[in-house]
Formats: C-alpha cells, sequence, structure tokens
C-alpha cells in the first residue's frame, strides 16, 4: 500500500515549475575584492531580484507564496540568490505556519553552516505538517531533494541516527537500485561507532558582515517592492 502511494506521488508532475525564462549575467555583477558586493547593484542584478518577485506574486496564492520565494529563488545565481533567501526569511521568520516554518528551514539550508542550527530547529518544528505530497508540487524541492538536503545538515550537526533516517525516506523516493543510499547508510553508522568530534562553526568577520550586507540589502528590497 505504501509503494502505491509512493509510487503515485513520484510520478506526479509538480504543479509549481521555477521559472526558466530569466538570464542571469555574471558579467554584471558588481564585485569588490573579489567578493560580491551587497552595498551596491547592477540594474541588472536589481531587475532581476524584482522579476523573480513579480513571478512570485503571479504565480502563488498567498498561504504558499513562502514556498514560492524557496521554489523561485533555488534555480537563481549570484548575488540575487543571497537577497532572496534573506527576503523569505525576513517576512516569514516569525510565521507559526507550518509551510511558512518549513520554507524558512530550506532557506536556512540554502544560506549556509551560519545557519544550520536555524535550519533543523524550523525543519523540525514543521516536517510533521508537511506530507510528500505537499512537496512533490515544487519542482526544486520534491521529497528525495527535501530529505537528502536535511540528511546531509543533520550529518554535520552530528545527528547522525536522523541523517539515517532521512537518507531511508529519500531513498522510498529515489531509484531503488541506486548503491548510493545503502552506501551512505554505512557510512553514517560507521560514524556513529567512531563518533568524531564535533567542531563548533566558528564564522569570520569578513563573513558576519558580508551576512549583515544581505540583510541590509533584503530589507531595502521588501521595502521597494511593498512586500510589508
Amino acid at each position: 500500500m505504501e509503494s502505491t502511494k509512493i509510487a503515485e506521488i513520484k510520478n506526479t508532475i509538480p504543479k509549481y515549475m521555477s521559472d526558466m525564462e530569466w538570464y542571469q549575467d555574471s558579467e554584471q555583477s558588481i564585485v569588490t575584492d573579489g567578493r560580491y558586493d551587497l552595498k551596491r547593484f547592477s540594474k541588472h542584478e536589481a531587475d532581476t531580484v524584482y522579476h523573480v518577485i513579480n513571478v512570485i506574486r503571479e504565480k502563488y496564492h498567498k498561504e504558499l507564496r513562502s514556498m514560492g520565494f524557496a521554489n523561485e529563488s533555488y534555480p537563481i545565481k549570484y548575488k540575487p540568490r543571497y537577497v532572496l533567501w534573506e527576503i523569505l526569511v525576513q517576512l516569514y521568520e516569525n510565521s507559526s505556519e507550518p509551510i511558512d516554518m518549513f520554507a524558512c528551514a530550506l532557506a536556512y539550508e540554502a544560506k549556509g553552516a551560519l545557519f544550520r542550527e536555524k535550519a533543523l530547529q524550523k525543519f523540525e518544528k514543521s516536517i510533521n505538517y508537511i506530507t510528500p505530497e505537499f512537496m512533490q508540487q515544487f519542482i526544486s524541492y520534491m521529497p528525495l531533494n527535501v530529505y537528502i538536503k536535511f540528511s546531509r545538515l543533520y550529518e554535520s550537526n552530528h545527528e547522525y541516527e536522523k541523517a539515517i533516517l532521512y537518507t531511508e525516506l529519500g531513498h522510498k523516493y529515489g531509484d531503488r537500485d541506486n548503491p548510493y543510499f545503502d552506501n551512505r547508510i554505512a557510512e553514517l553508522k560507521d560514524k556513529i561507532k567512531r563518533n568524531p568530534k564535533k567542531r563548533e562553526y566558528n564564522p569570520s568577520q569578513k563573513t558576519l558582515e558580508f551576512e549583515e550586507d544581505v540583510v541590509n540589502a533584503a530589507k531595502y528590497f521588501i521595502k521597494e517592492t511593498k512586500l510589508i
């Protein structure tokens, strides 16, 4: 019975496909000392953010806007990607709606190691309310993708049992004959036995300053587009 349901989900075409028509030109990115400059945006960079926001407004009902931000931000590259993920966080961080918390978990996961704990916190508060059928609606975040992403996040946090759990869940929605899943579970079980020392992540001052600039840029675009 379960295998039939899983097969039905896997064979369901996602309802919400990410917009792929917008072309991003890396040559139009403003950088300083080889790093993205979040204090200055080229017209092309700003237009990319505006375009994605307009797509989300037109495509997604209000209750799905947070997932709209996740689904549409996923394929975006370069500087606008950082800004769009942070816009999602700024808009929905304090929401108690499971969909919004889940979307924030996806955003925090995408934002990197600095936000690992927040990603897992939001994920654990929401995942019991988020079904595989719901995930399957969004091309960027179908069940296999979500379960494997968070399996890796739990692994990075040395929570190996949970990493195994989500690898097993991912396997259900992946290729049953793919040896990746069994190999990964074996590696995780080996880590449980070895119990490697957990290293605390200590971000550099440049990383913290960059993140502050991301937040300020996101707030600017929120104001400009009247998202609040």
